[in-house]
């Protein structure tokens, strides 16, 4: 049978797409650096003698939990440059006090028992530490949180509330958000491998934390997880070449809506099997279908919690279409972007720049997945029937034809993700 010079194009392209997610991914030591720094906030709050920071617990939230945190764009303006990662610090003794108290309460233990070059840096809901001697640099968010009235569920689990510096506390569900997360990520579509993490807890007098996810989870490949560091490292480019950093999509709202995407894909899938590459598209087309409106307002919100609306920004006074418009643009940008390797772009230099301004992957990148798929195999972004066997033919003989009909038993690939 001959070859189909399209099929092997979508299979370059999905190859391409599926590595691209593990090369933006972080690296094992970056990790390990990162997961060492972390350990050290247990000992920071544990040599507290403050009682509203007693018996406090700390586990990790955002990306990192979740496992779709990306290298930073190397040489990107402010903390777009450094890696994010986030911790809540649960506290079982701060029912009564105000939300000034416990922000001043964390903010004093860390500027008292951190070691780092950096001043302790205040957000609207907690502190940031800042490592900036590391490369690259990253960075902890750390939040307070406290069970909010009628949590049954005990310790740090079920619905919590952070506090906010403007508006007092505010709904926050980070570990429903996570079951909810994985559970939807082990919902298969094609042939996949999920691992499921578990955590061993306990409670003391003195701090406690959840481990960080192991490193092999971490970097395992999903449909799901894949589109999302697709989409937050496209979302970073886009916001550099656009000069819209402040407005750009923050990475809450990206991963609910492709994980409810993928919850249709997934369903969608029962009857007709999807490929990864397929399931990617349509994860992408179908994201701005779960923005919720009420009259004016819209709502991306914690599918565990109502409360917790990731798309508050949008709904701000004066400047909230700037958020909404934000989105949008940068939503057509990525859908087209992920299609990118199915194009036909006229030289493989024209091609490379397309991806680098999309996702900040250089030629380099290309050429190793290039001399990875198949020589028989047409390469992502070229005309159809443009493979190494062709460009080699014409780079020695000058011309263009090869025997396509020879290479018809090639095996592909094995399929990632």
């Amino acid at each position: 049978m001959p070859i189909n010079d399209t099929q092997t194009k979508r299979d370059s392209w999905e190859h391409f797409l599926l590595r691209a997610a593990r090369e933006i991914s972080l690296t094992e030591a970056q990790y390990d650096k990162i997961d060492d720094r972390y350990s050290q906030l247990q000992k920071i709050l544990s040599a507290t003698d403050d009682p509203l920071l007693a018996g406090a617990h700390i586990f990790v939230q955002g990306s990192i939990g979740l496992k779709t945190t990306i290298k930073p764009v190397s040489g990107a303006p402010e903390d777009m440059d450094t890696i994010d990662a986030d911790a809540i610090v649960w506290l079982p003794h701060a029912q009564d006090a105000e939300a000034h108290e416990i922000l001043e309460a964390i903010e004093d233990r860390f500027e008292e028992g951190s070691r780092v070059q950096e001043d302790i840096q205040q957000l609207r809901r907690g502190i940031r530490i800042v490592y900036a001697d590391e490369n690259p640099g990253f960075h902890i968010d750390v939040t307070p949180a406290r069970p909010v009235n009628g949590n049954a569920e005990g310790n740090w689990e079920g619905k919590l509330e952070v506090p906010d510096r403007v508006t007092g506390w505010k709904a926050s569900s980070p570990i429903p958000y996570s079951k909810w997360l994985q559970s939807v990520s082990d919902q298969k579509i094609v042939l996949e491998r999920h691992i499921a993490v578990t955590k061993s807890r306990s409670v003391m007098d003195a701090a406690t934390q959840d481990p960080l996810p192991d490193y092999e989870n971490y970097a395992d490949q999903d449909p799901l997880r894949a589109t999302i560091k697709l989409l937050k490292r496209h979302r970073d480019e886009w916001a550099i070449r656009n000069g819209n950093k402040k407005h750009r999509p923050i990475s809450a709202v990206i991963t609910t809506l492709a994980t409810l995407a993928y919850l249709d894909v997934a369903k969608a899938s029962q009857s007709k099997p999807l490929r990864p590459l397929d399931a990617i598209l349509e994860i992408v087309r179908r994201m701005p279908q779960h923005i919720k409106y009420q009259g004016n307002a819209c709502f991306v919100c914690n599918p565990k919690d109502n409360g917790e609306n990731f798309a508050e920004k949008w709904n701000r006074p004066g400047e909230g279409h700037r958020y909404r418009q934000a989105f949008f643009d940068w939503h057509t940008s990525a859908s087209a972007s992920v299609s990118l390797g199915l194009e036909s772009f006229g030289s493989a230099d024209s091609f490379a720049r397309a991806v680098n301004e999309s996702f900040g992957i250089g030629s380099t990148f290309i050429a190793a997945v290039n001399n990875d798929i198949p020589p028989a195999w047409t390469m992502p972004g070229r005309p159809e029937g443009t493979t190494r066997n062709s460009t080699t033919m014409k780079t020695f003989f000058g011309g263009t034809s090869s025997d396509k009909s020879s290479q018809a038993n090639v095996r592909p690939v094995e399929r990632l993700g």
